[in-house]
């Protein structure tokens, strides 16, 4: 029988999941701002154009402006620095997404590391980490890491 934890679907901005036996709903938007900024967290800093991109897909996610945004992609750093079980939260929550939804979201990610054109093996162990929460095979993960790769 499936875990009803793998069970979650998108409604508008709200993420709706299953987890022992009860829905919980959580902003879509922290499943994306969070993963965002750890990718680009990944090779130590979060450049200007990281930032901007990120406010950009906050915003075009939410259709809300730049300020709900910002304060979305802050909260989601609190929460890496504060929340030691981060990983396996997003990883409920993400689970049982279905693969477009999955897809979408790591789309994203991608554009946060190629946005600088420079991808750092920081940023790519954070994609690595941010495909396996969203329960991605290897064999994805790495080819969207060769697509990034400079030629």
């Amino acid at each position: 029988m499936e875990n009803q934890a793998e069970i979650a679907r998108f409604e508008g901005t709200r993420l709706l999941y299953e987890e022992d036996g009860t829905t919980n709903t959580c902003d879509a938007t922290f499943l994306i701002s969070t993963l965002l900024v750890f990718v680009a967290k990944g090779d130590g800093h979060i450049s200007a154009l990281e930032t901007g991109k990120m406010l950009e897909i906050v915003s075009s996610q939410i259709g809300a402006g730049s300020a709900e945004a910002l304060q979305h992609l802050s909260s989601a750093v609190m929460t890496l620095a504060d929340d030691k079980d981060i990983a396996l939260r997003l990883r409920k929550i993400g689970q049982g997404l279905s693969a477009a939804e999955t897809e979408r979201v790591f789309d994203l990610m991608l554009e946060i590391a190629a946005v600088d054109n420079d991808l750092d093996s920081g940023e790519a162990d954070a994609i690595k980490f941010a495909g396996q929460i969203l329960g991605l095979s290897q064999n994805r993960i790495y080819s969207a890491l060769r697509a990034l790769a400079p030629k």
